[in-house]
Parts: C-alpha cells; structure tokens; sequence
C-alpha cells in the first residue's frame, strides 16, 4: 500500500487560496480543459501553462499504464505547488474503473447496467469502493460518474449499458450507493446527466435532444435518482446538453439559469459544484463557439465549463469570460462562490485521504473476482455448460468475441473463435463437434433498429439446441429467449465500443464455471 496522492495542504483555508488568486485565475479555476503529453510522458508544455494560469480541472490522459498516469498526475502537482496555484483536479471517466480511460489497466469492473442487473446496493458500493481506490492510487481526484439516468426508452442511442437501467426507485438506491462508494475509495463523484437523459432518443454527442416529458415523470422518474445522490453526500453533478420546452426549458439545461440555479440550488437544495456536460459535444458546439459557449455555462450558473479542449485555448477562454464580466453577462461574486465551492472540494479530498494500492500493482490488466460476479448479467432459459474437454466455437466478428475466446482459454477450455458476423446463415454452417459448443456473440448498436431486432431473433431461432447466444446491450434477455435456446445479455460493450473484461468473465461464469478466474 502507498501513501494518498499529495494535495494542496489542508492549512490554507479556502478563503485564504481565493483571496491569493487574481482575476485570470479565477476564471481559470472555472474551467476543465484536455492535458497533453510529451514524448517522455509528462505534461507538455501547453499543460503546463494552462497549470500556471491557475485552470481549475484537467481531464485524463489516455493509454498509459497505471504508474504512468501517477507519474504524470505528481508532475502536474509540482507545477502547480512551484507556480502557487491550486492543483488542478484531475478528473476522469471511470464508468468501468481505472482501464476505461486508461486502457487495459487496473480492474475492469461491472458497467452500471450490470450493477442494475443484479440490483444489489452493496455491489454497486463495492465497485464504486474498488474504482475510487485504484483511481486515487493514480492520482485521480474526480470521477464524472455514477451515471444515475433513469432509461425510460429502448431506442436511447448513447446510455446503454452506462446506465444502471432499472425503475428511479432502485436508480436511486444503486446511485446513492455508489456515490458513498466513490466517496470512502477516496475521490469526488459527479452524479449525471441531470436532469435525467434517459427518455432521450438523440445522442448530445452529435445533435441536440429535445424532450417532451411531463412534470409529474420529470420529478418521479428522472429527477428523483438526483435527490438521492444529494442526500447521500454528492459532491458534484454533471448537468446535460438536453432541452425540455414543456418544462420552461429552451435552452441546453447545462446552459439554463433554471436548472442550474432554481432546480439544483433551489428547489434541490444542492450546495455543491456543477459542472457541464463536455462543451464540445454536439449539441451546444454545433451552436456556439467554444468561448461563447464558456461564457454561457458560467453565466448559467456553472461552476466549472467543461470545454474539453486542448489546453492552449484556455488563455482565449479566459479572455472571454473577463469580456463577459466587463460587458455584465456574467457576475464576479458568483464566479468567486464557485471557485470557493472548488477549493472546498480540494479541501475535501485532504480530508479523504486513505491507504491505496502502490500504482505499479495496476499496470497489468486485473480481474475482477467478486463473488457475486455471475449475477451482473441477464440470463434467459436452460444455459447448456461446457467442459474443457469439449470446448466452445465462439461466432462473432466483435472484441467482445474476441475477448471471450482468449478468456475460455485461460480457463482451460479449448476454445476457437470464427470472426464473422454472427447470423442464422454462419450459424448454419458451422456442423459437427464445433456446433456443439457453438456460442453466438451479438454486439448490435446501442439503439435497435427494427433489422437489428429482426437478426437477432433469426439468431436466437437458429441456436436451438447451442449451449446459449449472447447479447451485448440492456434489453432483458427474457424478452430474447425462444424454446430450446438460452440466452445471455451481457452488458459489456457502451456505445464508445469500450469492453470490460467483468462481463467477459461473468458471461464464461454461466457458460464454463469460474474455472482459474
């Protein structure tokens, strides 16, 4: 075990780190921009600057092992104790654990649509426990998740498995779960997408979602999940790029004085910090430039703009935000309650210290070995197991395939893959021993088309009498399943085409037994 991460000491009062900031710096603490890398690893000369002029928040670098990131992440922090400034919060997507930014690094843990498959509140803190140790191992301080959207719709095109997809009262309870989980692993969590995306059809990604949705379902279904992550202790939550005219809003809410300032602060009660979804996406870039769009969360009520870019714009962002005070569009003394509302949260994290895992211990690729494993994915009808010495041919053209193949084997199974799509016709052709043991693996997209569910009934009606199909996705496997064939829905794939190896096993829990794993 190592030593927390090193913050900014807990001495400095927050008052006092406000009071020793100047005005550039203080719109910098308001904003989240993208870190570079240099060709030794570190933190180039952009982030550097950006860490100088005081910017309040990077987000994670990417494919680097464990003890790399921990590397960069105290490299950032001696910049910023050299320059005087706060630390920028390092903050990641942690939606599997440390591996979802990082790459295979770390445990892979159960998406929340597997958590929501068990409906277990203590195994949805046990994996928000485990995620927040090894990301504070790394030097994360933030974690933009749990993702506490209630999925009303099967035609929802970018939640998918990242959604714990069960009814808001049990949204609730797996949410607020995990945010007491995140919060004794160590880091910050942020709650999101309030005020609920989940009845959405559009992807914000790449256009703006307009959603006609009634104040009784808006306050039951969509915003309850929210209340409860507040009255378990939330510290941040991520407010989306989703319109709602029936409900006064006709704005992006992450843009909207109303969400932000009557809905979360007034009616919520929420004292904590809110932070846009990522201004690049989509729905609100597609409308405003970066700097404008800057303004407009900060002018909104948000106390950090999450822009997402690279780090050399953050001086032209500054500069529009001190326009913007100048012209009267946004307020100086909101801007300092939220940069108080910040080094509060830093002050927090002091406080949060713990014992974690040395770094180097998370840069191989670690198994997830809950008990309750198997219980993370859906199963539908009479699984036919398999033996080693039977083996298993898996069929599919997708990762997820792949991974299940190099999984059986490490359990001893003789497995072999046929990478092409899996379809009634492939299925058909494969005969004798391999047919057996034949499993197809079904990686549609996150919103199905009516050809997608007419495949993969072909699929389903086609297997009789294979040891199972399996389905990456939400849909309850009962709604699948046809006399004589099993199936597994296995939520392993979000629609980014991220994989994680928990599902990968707890598929193989159900198809060979736990084996070596």
């Amino acid at each position: 075990m190592s030593p927390s991460p090193r913050q900014e000491p807990a001495s400095r009062r927050p008052d006092d780190s406000l009071a020793a900031l100047d005005s550039a710096k203080r719109i910098a603490a308001c904003i989240l921009v993208m870190p570079g890398v240099d060709d030794e690893g570190l933190p180039d000369t952009a982030t550097a600057d950006a860490v100088r002029a005081g910017v309040g928040a990077l987000h994670s670098v990417a494919g680097m092992p464990a003890s790399a990131v921990a590397r960069y992440h105290a490299e950032i922090r001696r910049i910023a104790a050299e320059a005087g400034v706060p630390a920028p919060l390092m903050a990641g997507n942690l939606e599997s654990g440390i591996g979802y930014s990082l790459g295979r690094t770390g445990t892979d843990l159960p998406y929340p649509r597997g958590v929501g498959i068990a409906a277990d509140p203590q195994l949805a803190y046990r994996v928000a426990l485990l995620a927040g140790q090894e990301a504070r191992a790394v030097g994360y301080d933030w974690t933009l998740s749990p993702t506490i959207d209630t999925l009303t719709t099967d035609r929802d095109p970018i939640l998918g498995v990242r959604a714990f997809g069960v009814d808001a009262t049990l949204t609730a309870e797996l949410g607020a779960a995990q945010v007491r989980g995140f919060r004794d692993g160590g880091v910050i969590a942020s709650a999101k997408h309030f005020p609920g995306h989940g009845d959405s059809t559009v992807d914000s990604h790449l256009g703006l979602p307009v959603i006609d949705r009634d104040a009784e379902t808006h306050q039951n279904v969509h915003v309850a999940p929210f209340a409860a992550a507040i009255a378990a202790g939330v510290h941040t939550i991520m407010v989306a790029h989703v319109v709602l005219p029936s409900l006064g809003v006709h704005e992006p809410a992450s843009l909207s004085a109303t969400v932000n300032r009557t809905w979360l602060r007034e009616q919520l009660g929420f004292e904590g910090v809110i932070i846009t979804d990522s201004l690049r996406m989509a729905a609100v870039a597609a409308r405003w430039s970066r700097p404008e769009s800057v303004v407009l969360a900060l002018a909104a009520g948000a106390d950090v703009a999450n822009a997402k870019c690279a780090a050399d714009e953050l001086p032209a962002l500054v500069a529009a935000v001190e326009q913007a005070i100048d012209d009267g569009r946004v307020d100086p003394a909101e801007l300092d309650r939220s940069v108080l509302r910040l080094l509060h949260l830093r002050a927090e994290l002091v406080r949060m210290r713990r014992e974690y895992p040395r770094p180097q211990a998370l840069d191989a690729a670690l198994r997830w070995e809950d008990s309750t494993r198997a219980a993370t994915v859906d199963v539908a009808g009479r699984l036919r197991g398999l033996d080693g010495a039977a083996g298993q041919t898996i069929l599919g053209d997708s990762d997820l395939a792949a991974r299940l193949v190099a999984a059986a084997v490490e359990r001893g199974v003789a497995a072999r893959h046929i990478k092409e799509p899996a379809t009634a016709a492939a299925i058909q052709q494969v005969t004798g021993a391999a047919r057996d043991g034949l499993v197809p693996v079904i990686v549609p997209p996150v919103a199905l088309s009516d050809d997608d569910r007419w495949n993969i009934d072909e699929v389903v009606a086609a297997s009789v009498g294979l040891p199972g199909v399996v389905v990456n996705g939400v849909m309850p496997a009962a709604r699948l399943a046809a006399d004589g064939t099993a199936i597994i829905v296995a939520p392993a794939v979000d629609a980014f085409g991220v994989c994680t190896e928990a599902a990968v096993d707890a598929v193989l829990d159900h198809l060979v037994g736990r084996g070596q794993a």
